[in-house]
C-alpha cells in the first residue's frame, strides 16, 4: 500500500496539472454550417458588392444609406478576407453596449463580457466560443432578467432600445398576463379570468415561444371552452428560454433584421427619436422572399450546428463537462442563439447586395404597431 501512494499521488498531480492546462475554448471555424465565409468568400472577387456588403453589415438595416456609406469609414477600403473586415458586424453590438453603458451606468458594466465572446465568434480565422465567458453571459441574462421586475416601469419609459426590447420580449414570454371581471353566463355575478393577451414571445422570423407554467382557456363558444394546461415548469428549459430572449432582444435591438408580421418586436413602442423596428414587407421587399426563407433556414442550420457541438463539450465526459444539466442547457442555447444571429445579420445582407435591393430608409419603415 505504501508503494502505491507516490503513484497515486504523481497520478492526480498529472491529472490536476492536465485540467489547468485544458482550455474551455470551443472552436468553431471547421463547422461548415456556419457559412459566414461563404458570404465573403463568394462576393471576394467583386469590389463594389464587397464595399456594400460590409457596409451593410457594419449598420442596423434600417439606419439610411447615406449613414451606412459614411459610418466607420476608414482610409483604406475594408476586405471582407481580412479580420478587420469579418468582424465589422460586432459594430452595431458594441454600440447597443456602449449606449447602455451610458443609459444603466450601474448595470452596462455586465454587458462588457459579450463584447469578448462576440469578437471571439466573428473572425473567421479564429472562430471559436469560450464556454468560461458564455457562462458569465448566462449570469449576465439572469440579471437583467432580475431588474425587469425591480425597474419595470422605469425601463418601459427608458430610451435605451435594449432595455425596453427585453421588457416587451419578457413580457410576451410570461403571456403578457391581464385580469379582467365578466359576468357569468349563468348570471350569477362576476368572475375573474386570466386572459392571456399572446401566444408568447415571437421571434423574427415567427417562432413561438411561451412560459411553460401558462394555462389558457380558448372559447369556442359562450358554453363551451378548452383549457390547455400548463406543462411542467423545468429549470433546464427556463433557463435556457431567458437566456434564449435575452440574446434575441441585444441582437435585435442591435442588428434590427425586418422581422415578419406578428412578431414581438413590432409590438414595440419606439420612442420619440428612434424609428420603429422594421416589418419586412412583402410589397416592398428588401429581399426576395424566397432568399428570406433562405436566411431563416441557413441561421437555424447555424443554431443547430453549434448547440450539437457545445452540447457535447459540456455534457458527459467531456474535459468541459460542467455535471449541471440547467448551466449545460443554458450554454449550448447561448452558444446557438449567437451563430443564428450572426447569420442572420450576414445573410439578409449578403442577398439584399446580390439581388440589388435598395437598403432600407426612414420612408420605409412600418408604422409603429399598437399594443
Amino acid at each position: 500500500m505504501k508503494r502505491l501512494q507516490p503513484f497515486l499521488f504523481a497520478l492526480l498531480v498529472i491529472l490536476l496539472a492536465q485540467a489547468g492546462c485544458s482550455s474551455s475554448v470551443v472552436q468553431l471555424r471547421d463547422q461548415p454550417d456556419l457559412n459566414r465565409r461563404d458570404f465573403r468568400q463568394k462576393l471576394a472577387d467583386n469590389k463594389e458588392l464587397a464595399a456594400r456588403f460590409l457596409a451593410c453589415t457594419g449598420q442596423a438595416h434600417d439606419e439610411p444609406l447615406s449613414e451606412r456609406r459614411n459610418a466607420g469609414t476608414s482610409p483604406e477600403p475594408l476586405s471582407p478576407q481580412t479580420r478587420e473586415g469579418q468582424v465589422v458586424s460586432v459594430r452595431p453590438l458594441a454600440a447597443v453596449i456602449d449606449t447602455v453603458r451610458r443609459r444603466h451606468p450601474d448595470k452596462g458594466a455586465s454587458l462588457s463580457i459579450l463584447a469578448n465572446v462576440l469578437d471571439d465568434v466573428a473572425s473567421d480565422a479564429t472562430a471559436s466560443i469560450d464556454l468560461d465567458k458564455l457562462t458569465q453571459v448566462i449570469e449576465t441574462a439572469g440579471r437583467w432578467h432580475g431588474y425587469l421586475g425591480l425597474d419595470e416601469d422605469q425601463l418601459e419609459q427608458d430610451s435605451s432600445r435594449f432595455a425596453r426590447i427585453l421588457l416587451t420580449y419578457n413580457r410576451a414570454y410570461f403571456g403578457d398576463l391581464s385580469f379582467t371581471a365578466r359576468r357569468d353566463y349563468a348570471g350569477a355575478g362576476l368572475r375573474g379570468v386570466i386572459k392571456v393577451t399572446s401566444k408568447g414571445f415571437v421571434d423574427r422570423s415567427g417562432n413561438a415561444l411561451l412560459f411553460p407554467g401558462i394555462s389558457t382557456e380558448i372559447e369556442v363558444n359562450p358554453s363551451n371552452s378548452v383549457r390547455i394546461l400548463p406543462t411542467r415548469v423545468d429549470s433546464q428549459r427556463v433557463s435556457a428560454d431567458l437566456t434564449r430572449i435575452f440574446l434575441e432582444a441585444f441582437f435585435d435591438a442591435a442588428f434590427r433584421v425586418p422581422a415578419v408580421h406578428g412578431a414581438t418586436a413590432l409590438q414595440m413602442e419606439p420612442d420619440s427619436q428612434e424609428l420603429p423596428y422594421p416589418e419586412f414587407d412583402a410589397n416592398l421587399p428588401t429581399i426576395p422572399l424566397d432568399a428570406l426563407a433562405r436566411v431563416t433556414r441557413d441561421a437555424l442550420r447555424a443554431e443547430a450546428a453549434v448547440t450539437s457541438l457545445v452540447g457535447k463539450a459540456v455534457r458527459g465526459g467531456s474535459v468541459f463537462g460542467t455535471q449541471n444539466e440547467t448551466l449545460a442547457a443554458s450554454l449550448e442555447t447561448a452558444a446557438g442563439v449567437i451563430a443564428k444571429k450572426f447569420v442572420e445579420h450576414e445573410g439578409f445582407c449578403y442577398f439584399q447586395v446580390i439581388t440589388g435591393q435598395p437598403a432600407l430608409t426612414p420612408r420605409d419603415q412600418n408604422e409603429p404597431n399598437a399594443k
